[in-house]
C-alpha cells in the first residue's frame, strides 16, 4: 500500500465518510458536492484495496475494516490538531476560541457562571458552549468534540488526564412550611417521607447510586427530577424530602421557601473533577482555561450544614472566598 500521496485531507475526508455513513452528508461535511466526495471515496477505496462503505438496503454500512478504522483515524486527526495547536501562541484577550464543556446544572450554577464572568474580562472574545452530561459524552470527548468534562471523580475516564477541582456535601431541603420536620430529621422521618429523586437521563446523582448500594430500594421515591434546582422546587408545597449537594441547596434557599436539613446519616463527600483528552494536554489554551477553573474552583469555600437558610446579602460568603 502506497502512502505517499496519502495527505491529511484525505485523513479527513476519511474520517468524514466513517462518522456520517453517508456520501451525501459526508460532502456537507467537508463542503464539497456529491461527486468530490464520490471521486475521493473511489481513492480510498483504492488505496486500502477495501470498499470501506456499502450498501444495505437504503443505507450505507461501514465493512469490518473501516469498523476498525475509526477510533484510529480520529486518534490520528486530534493528535495532529493538538501537536499543532501546542506550537501555537495563545492570548487570551485577543483569542476568539470556542470551548465546549459538559457540565451539570449543578456545576453550572456554583461554579462556571462565575469561571464566565473572569473569562468575560480576561478573553472577552472567547465563547462557550455548555453540553449536558447524557450518555454521549464519554464518545463525544473521545472524537474531540468537547474539550473539557466536569463530574464527580469516580465517573472519570481512566485514560484522559483530570484534577480535581472541589468538594461538596449533601444536604436535604424540605419546604419551609413542612408540618412534619422539625429543625433535625430522624433516619426514621427519612424513610417514612416521599422523596425527589435526581437521575440525569440514564444516569442517578452520586446520592442516589450511593444509598441505593448501602440501603436498598427502601425509600419512597414520588417524584424523578432532571436536576438539583428542579428537585429543590419540587418539594415546595409538600412534605417531601430532597437530598441535593449543599452548594446548590443554599443558592436554591435564596429565592426559594425551603429548609436545609443535615441527613441523618453521614454521606461520603463528593469531588467535581476537570477532565480533557489526552491529547489537549499541551495545547495552550486548554492549559490556560484550565488554570482559570482551578482559580475560580479554589474560591469556593467548604461547604458545611446548616439549618438555616441564607440570605441573599450573604451569596458571595457562600459561594466564594473573601478576596
Amino acid at each position: 500500500m502506497d502512502f505517499r500521496n496519502f495527505d491529511v485531507g484525505l485523513l479527513i475526508a476519511l474520517d468524514a465518510l466513517l462518522s456520517e455513513k453517508s456520501v451525501t452528508r459526508a460532502g456537507e461535511r467537508l463542503h464539497l458536492s456529491q461527486p468530490a466526495t464520490s471521486i475521493i471515496l473511489a481513492r480510498l477505496r483504492r488505496y486500502f484495496g477495501n470498499d470501506l462503505l456499502v450498501s444495505t438496503g437504503r443505507r450505507m454500512v461501514l465493512t469490518p475494516l473501516a469498523e476498525s478504522l475509526v477510533q484510529p483515524v480520529r486518534n490520528c486527526l486530534l493528535q495532529i490538531q493538538h501537536t499543532v495547536a501546542s506550537k501555537a501562541e495563545f492570548n487570551p484577550s485577543i483569542s476568539n476560541r470556542r470551548f465546549c464543556l459538559a457540565v451539570s446544572d449543578y456545576v453550572t450554577a456554583v461554579l462556571i457562571s462565575q469561571a464566565l464572568q473572569e473569562i468575560a474580562r480576561q478573553a472577552p472574545g472567547i465563547t462557550f458552549e455548555l453540553a449536558r452530561l447524557d450518555e454521549t459524552i464519554e464518545q463525544r470527548l473521545e472524537k474531540g468534540e468537547i474539550d473539557f468534562v466536569i463530574r464527580p471523580m469516580v465517573h472519570a475516564l481512566s485514560m484522559h488526564p483530570k484534577e480535581p477541582l472541589f468538594e461538596d456535601n449533601h444536604t436535604c431541603v424540605v419546604w419551609s412550611k413542612n408540618s412534619l420536620i422539625g429543625k433535625s430529621l430522624s433516619r426514621k422521618q427519612f424513610l417514612s417521607l416521599g422523596h425527589v429523586s435526581v437521575h440525569f437521563g440514564h444516569a442517578s446523582a452520586i446520592f442516589e447510586d450511593w444509598f441505593s448500594t448501602r440501603y436498598g430500594e427502601i425509600r419512597k421515591i414520588e417524584v424523578v427530577a432532571q436536576d438539583f434546582e428542579v428537585a429543590c422546587r419540587l418539594v415546595v408545597g409538600t412534605n417531601r424530602i430532597a437530598t441535593v449537594m449543599s452548594r446548590m441547596a443554599r443558592l436554591c434557599a435564596e429565592h426559594l421557601p425551603i429548609r436545609l436539613i443535615p441527613p441523618p446519616f453521614a454521606i461520603p463527600t463528593v469531588t467535581h473533577c476537570l477532565q480533557w483528552h489526552r491529547y489537549q494536554d499541551q495545547d495552550p489554551g486548554s492549559i490556560w482555561l484550565r488554570a482559570l477553573l482551578k482559580q475560580v474552583a479554589s474560591k469556593l469555600i467548604r461547604v458545611g450544614h446548616s439549618k438555616k437558610a441564607p440570605g441573599p446579602q450573604n451569596r458571595a460568603a457562600i459561594i466564594l472566598k473573601d478576596s
